[in-house]
């Protein structure tokens, strides 16, 4: 520590503003006490200036940060964001959350921050994200405000950067006393704000700037805000406060001058807030340092430039700890060798500007990894792997991967004369030509999808839009034969072609790809010099069935979801590889079928329908099957009995779906008159998840959960607006309604008329009808 740059520096600092008092004390003997006077007033002046500077700046950090929060990617999307428009972006929020968490972590003087967004309810704070707000109040809140007060004044009303003065708080379970900041969101929002940024600030930080005064002179000091309240003290108590803060307006702020008790009143007033930062310090303390240099210099000196000494070391030593345990830092996550850097700041500026440039090089990254999630879906596309059509399209469109049309082929590109051979040249020899390869293509045909297959090979698919389709076949041999030139021509690259049969649809994709891989194990040498083999072309073994596991796993997942439409095409696919492409052996077939058959058992022994007599039928229907009523016949009862499970499957939801449905209506009707009644407690009570809740409702009943509540709402005040004489104000509390502005919002929008005019409809000239009447009424 003692040979760093940075410790010298603070060292030889603290030495030279020691020596110059020393010397200006032998020289200025005569003088002694009017310079320590001067000094003392001017230190305390420069002590009380610097703590406004220090508040000022950390005050301006606090209002530089609310409004650097529109800045943050999404965050004004969350404020105006509605909580019916779609599902929440967990990932946006989380990171504006990091981004609070990661300004509270610079900024020392903080207690805690948080943001209230209106619309979701939620609170974002250090971190993490409050879904019940009133899980956030037990950990954070005032003491002297209870929960409703906290929401209505701080959260929910409108603040324009106000300062809240000292209160008693809890922050985790710790008291403190913290001023607040507060400021609405979005900054111009004064009448209807959309969300509220409140930052605590500990006292005893701000405190901490004043206690110099105290411990150096003994006397006190204190900040006000412009109305004259106390927002810290040291030495002093808040009647005392009152009282010098009355002075100070009678005499407009004048300082330096003594009060009646002999006490020099020193004061400065921010143009920033208009706070008032005032010091008193006693006369007996100026005057006693200067008496005890005026008649001990001499004796001193020795053992004051020795102390000085020591307290440089010291002061040397500390302010440059933090410094050190900076760089510590980053060298420890970044590496860098401060070196080679001039001095420690030098080396910090130029990390920090590096982590900055990483930062927005990290959102860049970011985009690029979107290509492998594309290229993950490629592939799960070939093995199969989505359930169904639907699923395709809707995962394409999410990644943004367009396809020409629901047509083309499936074809492996394998690169010539590597045969097994691995090594590390070979390795780069071949990621070079597989880069090669796929960008002639792309230019050759923009539309292709590709994927890697191994080292020396790269899996294309070709699509297709319907009306090309006769001609497809010939413009994919025309494509090849290009990529096949300019290859050989510029890079020396050879190729060979394996294509597979025409797919009809998306879902199809991996009947294709699997009868190009079906090419790529017939013996090249048979080729007959052609660069491209077609599925078709290649002669079939009859010695083997066709029923690959991953066709396995698409019939058992297409009749668990009940797709019978798929299981209807999977069997078929099924049937035409093995019995119209094939020539089986009665043997073979008969493998075949009992391997069908075992698929059909397993699935329908499965746990999807719970009537275990249903499903035990089918079971024995498949065990009667037998080929020799015929190959057709065998294929029609496997699609029968599959039809029929899959009716079984949605037999079964739908009962599920309609004792849900039943369930969510009891629970509206019996609660509507919660004005805290929300899906996540709908979900809770009937024991389903809330996106399940949500969807469900719509899809069975045409409306949103949120919108029928409303409606039971409005009828139940519509009943009572005829049959009692109650006030509106008293409706809308019964009928679930935290105010009556909300209230009548909701019945004009419900039944197209005020509630006001609603009840005058049905009073009769000579004055309200009989309940009877009231209720037929509204009927």
């Amino acid at each position: 520590m003692l040979k760093t740059k940075t410790f010298r520096k603070f060292l030889l600092s603290y030495v030279i503003i020691l020596l110059f008092p020393l010397i200006t004390g032998i020289v200025s003997y005569q003088v002694s006490i009017n310079v320590a006077k001067s000094s003392s007033i001017e230190s305390s002046l420069l002590i009380l200036k610097k703590s406004k500077d220090i508040l000022e700046s950390r005050m301006k950090e606090v209002e530089r940060f609310t409004r650097q929060l529109s800045s943050v990617e999404g965050f004004n999307q969350h404020l105006s964001a509605s909580a019916e428009s779609g599902p929440i972006d967990l990932y946006s929020l989380r990171e504006t959350s990091r981004y609070l968490s990661t300004y509270a972590h610079t900024n020392d003087f903080l207690a805690d921050s948080y943001i209230y967004l209106k619309n979701y309810n939620i609170i974002l704070s250090n971190g993490s994200v409050f879904f019940r707000v009133d899980h956030f109040y037990e950990l954070y809140h005032y003491h002297d405000l209870s929960f409703d007060q906290w929401k209505k004044t701080i959260l929910e009303a409108n603040h324009q950067g106000k300062i809240i003065p000292v209160r008693s708080y809890i922050s985790n379970k710790k008291d403190l006393s913290v001023i607040t900041y507060v400021q609405s969101l979005p900054l111009n929002s004064f009448n209807k704000p959309l969300g509220t940024a409140v930052i605590n600030i500990d006292q005893q930080k701000i405190g901490g700037l004043l206690e110099g005064l105290s411990k150096q002179y003994g006397g006190w000091a204190f900040i006000a805000d412009h109305e004259g309240n106390p927002l810290t003290m040291v030495g002093i108590d808040k009647t005392q406060t009152k009282k010098i803060v009355e002075k100070l307006k009678k005499e407009g702020g004048s300082t330096n001058q003594f009060l009646e008790n002999e006490t020099l009143l020193l004061s400065e007033k921010s143009d920033f807030n208009d706070w008032q930062y005032v010091a008193g310090i006693p006369k007996q303390g100026l005057m006693e340092k200067a008496e005890i240099i005026k008649h001990l210099t001499w004796i001193v000196t020795g053992s004051t430039l020795l102390i000085g000494i020591l307290l440089c070391l010291f002061l040397a030593y500390r302010n440059s700890t933090p410094i050190h345990k900076l760089m510590d830092v980053v060298r420890e996550q970044i590496g860098s060798d401060a070196s080679k850097h001039k001095n420690e700041y030098d080396f910090i500026h130029g990390n920090i500007s590096k982590l900055i440039s990483n930062n927005k090089s990290l959102k860049s990254e970011l985009t690029s990894q979107k290509q492998i999630i594309k290229d993950s879906f490629i592939k799960s596309l070939l093995n199969g792997e989505f359930p169904t059509q639907q699923g395709i399209m809707d995962r394409a469109e999410q990644l943004e991967v367009y396809f020409q049309g629901d047509v083309g082929y499936v074809g492996i590109l394998k690169i010539n004369g590597y045969g097994h051979m691995e090594n590390k040249e070979i390795h780069d020899e071949l990621n070079a030509s597989r880069l090669i390869i796929k960008h002639t293509l792309t230019e050759l045909e923009p539309t292709i999808k590709m994927t890697d297959f191994h080292s020396d090979k790269i899996i294309v698919i070709f699509s297709f839009n319907r009306e090309k389709e006769g001609d497809a076949a010939n413009e994919i041999k025309g494509i090849i034969d290009a990529l096949t030139l300019s290859i050989a021509n510029s890079y020396r690259i050879s190729i060979s072609a394996f294509i597979g049969r025409s797919f009809r649809n998306y879902f199809d994709i991996s009947r294709s790809y699997h009868e190009a891989k079906e090419a790529l194990d017939y013996t090249f040498p048979l080729m007959k010099g052609s660069k491209i083999l077609w599925y078709q072309d290649v002669e079939k073994e009859n010695s083997v069935f066709y029923y690959p596991i991953d066709l396995e796993l698409r019939l058992v997942n297409a009749i668990k979801t009940a797709e019978a439409h798929d299981v209807k095409q999977i069997l078929d696919q099924i049937f035409q590889k093995n019995f119209s492409e094939r020539n089986l052996s009665p043997k073979i077939a008969e493998q075949l079928l009992e391997e069908i058959k075992s698929t059909l058992i397993k699935t329908f022994d499965s746990n999807v329908v719970q009537s275990s007599g249903q499903s035990g039928a089918l079971i024995k229907k498949v065990l009667q099957i037998q080929l020799k009523v015929g190959i057709k016949q065998v294929w029609k009862d496997f699609k029968d009995l599959a039809e029929e499970f899959c009716s079984l499957v949605n037999k079964k939801k739908k009962e599920t779906n309609d004792h849900a449905i039943k369930l969510i209506i009891e629970f509206l009707e019996k609660e509507y008159s919660d004005p805290d009644l929300s899906l996540y407690r709908i979900s809770e009570k009937i024991g389903f998840p809330e996106k399940f809740v949500s969807q469900l409702f719509k899809e069975q009943l045409g409306e949103y959960v949120s919108d029928y509540l409303e409606k039971i709402r409005i009828n139940k005040a519509s009943e009572l607006l005829v049959t009692t004489e109650q006030t509106i104000e008293e409706i809308s509390v019964n009928v679930g309604y935290n105010s009556a502005h909300s209230f009548r919002r909701a019945f004009k929008r419900v039944l197209h008329v005020t509630p006001k005019v609603y009840r005058q409809t049905i009073i009769h000239s000579d004055g309200l009808i009989n309940s009877k009447d009231k209720k037929q009424a509204h009927k």
